[in-house]
């Protein structure tokens, strides 16, 4: 309970700031759909980008869940919940270095193992839980513009993102794992989604990224209770396979 207390002492009122910020830019998306939709074919004009314009055609094609989906979890995660990952990542254990303070955290008699796996598990709450939160208020706000989302839904694009971020947050803390600045870690993820999501506007080269499995071709299904079980098993995978070479990494480094 040290251990969580501890961390979360130095993250909480940053999470509570994701929570607001995630909650607040969705609560702007739901009231400005009625806009949205009477303008959506000047809006579609406008767009320069074939994958964008798809995420358009989405819309028109499965109505409000899609600009939901897209808003909340397409850009909303990839977005709040990738500087969020990027942030408790980075300085899980490259913290300690940064201000020489891992001594002290390693003098605990705790394995270096249980320190890792107990930081790493209140920082997947941290990130997952105001997408979860957010989403469930985003669905309560919806009657208020005449328009109704079903609970399913709601609660599988959050699980299915909430994958997507735990995914990127045990890569962070692999780097994190080797790295002596805090910050290094989390801007090479950051640099690295932004790279991807550059390349998902590349007409020929979207589909090879990972912005092309969480985009509304992925997400419209949620609404009849299609689920995409492949790649939720390949972030769950690829999540875990980060997170044992993070712990490999923690226990054989020497401070």
């Amino acid at each position: 309970m040290n251990l969580v207390r501890q961390y979360l002492r130095d993250t909480l009122w940053v999470a509570l700031g994701y929570l607001v910020l995630m909650t607040g830019a969705l609560a702007a998306a739901v009231f400005y759909w009625p806009d949205f939709r009477d303008n959506m074919p000047a809006i579609f004009k406008l767009i320069p980008f074939d994958a964008l314009r798809d995420l358009i055609a989405g819309i028109d094609e499965f109505g409000y869940w899609a600009y939901f989906a897209i808003q909340q979890y397409f850009k909303g995660c990839s977005l709040f919940g990738l500087a969020a990952a990027a942030l408790f990542g980075s300085g899980l254990v490259a913290r300690e270095a940064d201000q020489k303070t891992a001594e002290f955290l390693l003098s605990r008699p705790v394995s270096r193992r249980r320190v890792l796996l107990t930081r790493f598990a209140v920082a997947a709450v941290l990130v997952v839980a105001p997408v979860f939160l957010s989403s469930l208020a985003g669905m309560a706000m919806s009657p208020l513009i005449g328009e109704h989302l079903a609970l399913t839904p709601v609660l599988l694009g959050a699980c299915y993102l909430s994958l997507f971020l735990l995914m990127q947050l045990a890569f962070c803390t692999w780097l994190s794992a080797g790295f002596e600045h805090q910050l290094k870690a989390g801007i090479i993820l950051i640099g690295l989604m932004l790279l991807q999501f550059a390349l998902y506007l590349v007409k020929g080269l979207g589909d090879y990224t990972l912005f092309a499995l969480v985009d509304v071709n992925r997400l419209a299904g949620m609404t009849t209770g299609q689920f995409p079980w492949p790649e939720a098993a390949s972030f769950a995978g690829a999540g875990l396979l980060f997170l044992l070479l993070a712990l490999r990494r923690f226990e054989r480094r020497d401070f």
